[in-house]
């Protein structure tokens, strides 16, 4: 896979890589040119940022967060001084991963602030609250009704729309398979929206809360920050800063 890179001469540093791959470049005056496809391209000639040759490759950084590398500490929050909102990031540690999507970074006093949610990866990690236990399944009402012998707990919440997101319903029958999304919660009967897998009768079953009720945390010794930006506009970046506390797990 290509690279292309950029040297600095007043730094005399390699500062920059770049997502897209020209066939050639090379400056005339103060003009700097690159060539794609045999076709010749002016860069910096509008305020068009991060399209080349006709394709968006957004702007992307990693950064490491590392302070008391001794220590297992859960790093809730990301913050950015940046005069934009659209970031999007994916952090990762030693034990786990988590995501902050696009849209999620909220002003507060100039300052983007996001709350880091479960990943892909720990959506079924049962070492998390965020994995409540129902118990058998006693019965199974209708198409999409589901009875257990005690009531729902409080903290599972249904999704008054169907939209594909919410607390989900799983049950393990030998393996872990999604029942569907939670659509009513009446006293010890689940409805969902639709079935994605049939149970039966005596399956163990438990719900996944929605990653976006809840600040999930990530646990480890350090945490690298990928931030990525899809804008076509000026967009700057300051700093980045997490919230940490130390964990007690």
């Amino acid at each position: 896979m290509a690279t292309t890179i950029t040297y600095d001469e007043l730094n005399k540093g390699w500062t920059s890589f770049h997502s897209y791959e020209p066939e050639w470049m090379d400056r005339l005056g103060n003009n700097f040119y690159s060539f794609k496809n045999g076709n010749i391209y002016l860069h910096d000639s509008n305020s068009t940022r991060t399209n080349f040759y006709g394709t968006n490759y957004g702007c992307n950084v990693t950064v490491s967060v590392n302070k008391e590398p001794s220590t297992v500490k859960v790093f809730k929050t990301i913050g950015l001084e940046s005069n934009s909102s659209i970031w999007s990031a994916v952090l990762n540690s030693e034990q786990e991963s988590g995501v902050i999507y696009t849209g999620k970074f909220v002003d507060k006093e100039g300052i983007k602030y996001g709350y880091i949610r479960r990943g892909s990866a720990d959506f079924l990690n049962f070492n998390e609250l965020s994995i409540i236990g129902l118990g058998n399944l006693q019965a199974t009402l209708g198409s999409n009704q589901f009875e257990f012998t005690s009531n729902i707990p409080n903290q599972i919440t249904a999704n008054n729309v169907n939209n594909g997101t919410g607390d989900k319903l799983y049950f393990n029958n030998g393996s872990t398979l999604e029942l569907g999304v939670i659509s009513n919660i009446n006293a010890n009967v689940i409805t969902v929206y639709s079935i994605a897998n049939a149970p039966a009768v005596g399956n163990f079953c438990f719900v996944t809360k929605n990653s976006d009720s809840e600040s999930f945390g990530l646990r480890g010794y350090h945490s690298t920050i990928k931030l990525t930006n899809q804008s076509t506009s000026f967009v700057e970046l300051y700093s980045v800063n997490s919230e940490v506390m130390k964990s007690y797990m």
